[in-house]
């Protein structure tokens, strides 16, 4: 902490002073997210006792850099549940701006709510990844007239491409139906909005097949997937249980094996979203596949002609997801799906 007869001049001055990095100052500074709530608190005492001001950065004039940011679920459930390949996503935004020097910054949900109270971030466009925010922030980046978009999230009233998970559940039952299924169950999570629209889409693709026996079971996280979960399907007799996800798919196919259930010979257990864990699962799951590459690229295309041509349209997609089979499913007549050709669904 040296230098205390010496007046800072430069953001080292300032990052020596305050024990952080020299990146960690400069979002301080700029009120952007990424830091801590002491961490700026520290940095903005710091530099109003040394009389500190940073060069202003000249922007929105020539468009030499675009600063784009990526606000993505928090770090803990991407570690628990690597649903979401952010590379894709970076490729996808980089492939929309392809024309413009751009910088892409990714943040936690949690790191960009904590900041945007203070003011709005220093960035020319958001897109929200798998992740909403309140109404509070959505409004001061309205308020300071920085375009947003989100990702597979449907909002009344906002900008948004995301995946019909309706449809795609609705396609995904009507195959397993078709497949010889007639004892179905669902797995979903009460947690995530997304569950509306699967569960919607699940019912009714049993309804309208006449199947009449059905089985639901809906928990507030995926770790509430236990052997009593289990235990519905196995005692409801199901042939095949469709879950919200690839990891709640993987919970329940260990769950049913420590009951003695096989799957897919004696259930045949389907996920959805793809995730790189299905890769690690034994069976391989029959599941869904987004489009995140494509999601990601339109969004970022109406975030770039917002940007640099300020057009105001409206901007409601909803893309269909593709069946891709492995080997948890089993038709009942004992052939099993095996790595069978990408299916679209209807």
């Amino acid at each position: 902490m040296g230098m205390k007869g010496e007046r800072a001049r430069r953001l080292e001055d300032i990052a020596r002073r305050c024990g952080v990095s020299i990146s960690s100052v400069s979002r301080a500074l700029n009120n952007r997210p990424g830091v801590s709530a002491e961490t700026r608190r520290r940095v903005l005492s710091v530099a109003g006792e040394q009389g500190f001001r940073p060069r202003a950065r000249k922007r929105h004039l020539s468009r030499a850099m675009l600063d784009l940011l990526l606000v993505v679920p928090e770090r803990e459930e991407l570690s628990a549940n690597p649903f979401l390949n952010i590379s894709e996503l970076v490729g996808a935004i980089g492939e929309a701006f392809r024309d413009e020097k751009k910088r892409v910054e990714v943040v936690p949900v949690g790191d960009f709510a904590d900041s945007i109270g203070d003011g709005a971030p220093g960035v020319d466009g958001v897109l929200f990844a798998y992740r909403s925010v309140g109404e509070k922030e959505r409004k001061r980046l309205m308020d300071t007239k920085i375009p947003y978009v989100f990702i597979s999230r449907v909002i009344p009233g906002e900008n948004y491409v995301s995946c019909n998970y309706y449809k795609s559940m609705l396609g995904l039952t009507r195959m397993m139906i078709e497949s010889g299924h007639r004892r179905l169950g669902y797995l979903g999570n009460r947690g995530n909005p997304n569950d509306i629209d699967r569960l919607r889409g699940f019912k009714t693709a049993v309804t309208e097949s006449g199947v009449e026996h059905s089985v639901y079971a809906r928990v507030d996280t995926i770790f509430g997937v236990d052997e009593r979960v289990a235990g519905v399907f196995t005692d409801g007799r199901c042939d095949a249980v469709l879950c919200f996800n690839d990891f709640m798919a993987i919970r329940l196919i260990g769950n049913l094996r420590d009951l003695g259930c096989a799957v897919p010979d004696d259930m045949s257990v389907t996920g959805f979203d793809d995730s790189p864990l299905r890769r690690a699962a034994a069976p391989f799951l029959t599941t869904v596949r987004q489009p995140a590459f494509e999601m990601a690229f339109l969004a970022s295309r109406w975030l770039r002609d917002n940007i640099l041509n300020k057009t105001n349209r409206r901007l409601c997609i909803e893309v269909e997801g593709e069946v891709v089979f492995g080997e948890s499913t089993l038709m009942r007549g004992g052939i099993r799906n095996r790595h069978r050709e990408h299916t679209r669904t209807p």
